[in-house]
């Protein structure tokens, strides 16, 4: 009786490692054809809509705030946009130039 309990113990653990390592090997591949690609280009941000933290005209440049992919990322910003921008004001990115932005007023759109 004891020897038929054994043999049914083995059983069960083996069928469970089985099944584990089974669901293991899905989850490997499953991950794997997964891209995660958290990085950011600068080409991406065209067209997107950024906060200025530190305000700037045509003459100077200043600093703007954007959210992409759940990360608050700063950027020096330009503008040939003769209307300068305070602290606080929405900007359209219309151009990314090495690691600078350049950006046109919000409203731009509606002239």
């Amino acid at each position: 009786m004891n020897l038929q309990i054994l043999i049914f113990v083995a059983i069960a653990i083996i069928i469970g490692m089985c099944c584990g390592a089974v669901i293991v090997f899905f989850i490997v591949v499953q991950r794997r054809r997964q891209k995660v690609d958290s990085l950011v280009s600068t080409k991406s941000l065209i067209g997107l809509l950024a906060t200025v933290e530190i305000p700037f005209d045509r003459t100077c440049k200043g600093k703007v705030r954007i959210k992409i992919k759940g990360s608050m990322l700063d950027f020096t910003a330009g503008t040939d946009d003769p209307i300068g921008f305070k602290a606080g004001d929405k900007v359209l990115i219309v151009e990314t130039k090495e690691n600078q932005v350049w950006v046109v007023g919000e409203n731009y759109l509606n002239r």
